[in-house]
């Protein structure tokens, strides 16, 4: 567990926000990637250039879709993750955005 993850259990975080937050850290780290977001959408930007050739083979456009999907998700996980780790939770135990 993390220590984000620990704060968020002192301060009385609700289980479901918990889970959600265990999930999105667990599919970050799982991803095995240290390319950046920004590099992540630089790499989308070349999948999409290369998905634009017309004279790209079927078989490799599958595979750079899927490729590119896949990253996609991975965008998407590491944007949710930012976006919990700066919701702050008050004395009430309710959720505020940073």
């Amino acid at each position: 567990m993390d220590s984000f993850r620990k704060w968020l259990e002192g301060q009385g975080a609700s289980p479901d926000f918990c889970a959600e937050y265990d999930r999105l850290y667990a599919g970050y780290k799982a991803a095995g990637t240290d390319m950046t977001l920004e590099e992540s959408f630089a790499s989308l930007d070349q999948m999409l250039e290369r998905l634009e050739d017309s004279n790209l083979p079927l078989e490799e456009a599958l595979k750079l879709y899927q490729q590119g999907m896949e990253l996609l998700a991975k965008c998407n996980d590491k944007i949710d993750l930012v976006e919990k780790q700066i919701m702050v939770v008050n004395k009430e135990g309710e959720l505020n955005e940073f």
